[in-house]
């Protein structure tokens, strides 16, 4: 069943090359469907104290160990419901009267995201982690808006391929050039027994390529441009999803694969989030434009990822509080409710920019009497964004800045400082967009129509349910 979820966008990528352009949205809707719905078959039968469920493996080239294994587990079965979900959400936003090219690569682009979420084989994981890199270079550049486009996307590609470089280097050698396997499962069982050790410079260049995703200060140049350029559907996948592709990295290989040079640089880990944590709060207050204003608020919320992971090193085995656990369901939360909220925030900003032709925060004001429906839904996630309690990245953030406060106490207490800038950033955002005297040129917003806010319903039911019940969503990782 993994591997037709995983498959279905790209066998729509085809059929849409194939039939008649009047029919790649729907394909394209069709295939992000049947992805989702046997997600939500799958994860209806998780039992979150079974360990790996639903595995597939096949031998693929034996001669490599290089096998085709995929499966679900407490690390990612969320992230794989955040992934289905938004990428059907994001061709739902898309119009059906852009090209069939378009819909053929936002479907691959899906591909890759479930693939590299799914797969225990490092090969395989490898080349649907570039898959997805691919389909968004060209939709930034050849869909984006504004001629920074073109300059945007390339620096994503090269960041990213830059990384991904570094990354596949790094694992050749963690492997012995393919004498040992390639498998996450059995790595992580080696690495436990204390028979895989792997030498410093190695965990630097797997880290290296996976904070570049996330990304990670100083690592983070290209994001900004990317989300601000990017069509607001692609936006929403990438800073809902993609960056939580680093983000799963660093609990599928780092945690498992490299606990000693975790437990030796987990400060220094800390520390750089903490940097990242505070520029993207303050640079964001510095930001005229809305998109990148977002992107730079988001930046902070997945370093409190890599700060949760730097805890999980320096945590003390059998020590009064259960650190990794608690940090690492932080990790898969947070991932879960910023990919929501921040995916959600995205398409609501697309919304205005494209109904006022302007994307300045100075040009608007009073939006709330023009638009009622968008202000609210605006309101509520950029709420959930902040933490605010009873919505989904309250539990998160607690379980997060708990964990990392019981082994760097004053580390933590720093970092609580992006949550006071990031409260300051939204809030500012807020009034400016929907408070205040309407200037003359956005009094006619149109509000949201029926079908946007069909769209946005799932996102705002899921928001609401993880910050009034967590436990639920908690319990996926549980063990």
């Amino acid at each position: 069943m993994i591997t037709v979820l995983t498959f279905a966008p790209a066998l729509a990528a085809l059929l849409i090359l194939l039939l008649p352009s009047h029919w790649a949205r729907r394909v394209a809707v069709v295939g992000a469907m049947v992805s989702l719905v046997i997600t939500c078959c799958l994860l209806s039968q998780f039992d979150p104290r079974g360990g790996l469920q639903f595995a597939e493996k096949v031998a693929w080239m034996p001669s490599l160990k290089v096998d085709y294994h995929v499966g679900l587990d407490g690390a990612n079965a969320l992230v794989l419901l955040l992934a289905t979900l938004l990428s059907l959400l994001a061709i739902l936003a898309s119009p059906g009267s852009l090209p069939r090219g378009y819909f053929a690569l936002i479907s691959l682009q899906a591909c890759g995201m479930f693939g590299a979420f799914t797969a225990l084989n490092f090969f395989h994981w490898f080349l649907f982690w570039e898959l997805a890199l691919v389909p968004a270079f060209f939709l930034i550049k050849l869909f984006g808006q504004g001629e920074d486009r073109h300059r945007a996307a390339l620096s994503f590609f090269l960041f990213t391929v830059l990384g991904s470089v570094a990354m596949l280097l790094g694992f050749l050698f963690l492997s012995g050039g393919g004498r040992e396997s390639f498998d996450f499962i059995e790595l992580a069982a080696r690495a436990r027994s204390g028979a895989l050790d792997p030498g410093g410079w190695v965990f630097a260049a797997v880290l290296a390529g996976l904070l570049v995703k996330v990304p990670l200060a100083p690592l983070h140049l290209w994001q900004a441009p990317a989300y601000a350029a990017a069509p607001a559907p692609v936006a929403m996948l990438l800073t809902g999803v993609m960056s939580k592709m680093g983000v799963y990295g660093l609990l599928r290989l780092i945690i498992p694969l490299f606990p000693r040079q975790l437990a030796a640089h987990g400060e220094t880990l800390m520390v750089l989030a903490l940097l990242t944590i505070l520029w993207g709060a303050f640079v964001a207050l510095r930001q005229t434009q809305l998109r990148r204003l977002l992107a730079f608020s988001s930046l902070n919320h997945v370093a409190y990822c890599v700060l949760a992971v730097g805890a999980v090193g320096l945590a003390i085995p059998g020590g009064v509080v259960d650190v990794p656990r608690l940090a690492t369901q932080g990790v898969i939360l947070q991932m879960f409710a910023h990919g929501l909220t921040a995916a959600g925030l995205f398409y609501l900003t697309g919304l205005i920019e494209q109904r006022a032709g302007r994307s300045g925060l100075a040009d608007f004001g009073g939006l709330s009497a023009a638009a009622p429906r968008l202000a609210a839904m605006f309101y509520i996630l950029a709420f959930a964004s902040l933490g605010l309690p009873f919505l989904a990245g309250f539990a998160a953030e607690f379980l997060i800045f708990g964990g990392a406060f019981a082994v760097a106490p004053t580390l933590t207490a720093v970092a609580t400082i992006g949550l006071l800038a990031t409260a300051v950033v939204l809030l500012t955002v807020l009034q400016r967009l929907f408070t205040g005297p309407t200037p003359a040129q956005g009094g006619s917003l149109p509000d949201l129509t029926g079908e946007e806010v069909l769209l946005l319903a799932p996102v705002l039911a899921l928001v609401l349910w993880a910050g009034l019940a967590p436990g639920h969503w908690l319990a996926f990782s549980a063990h």
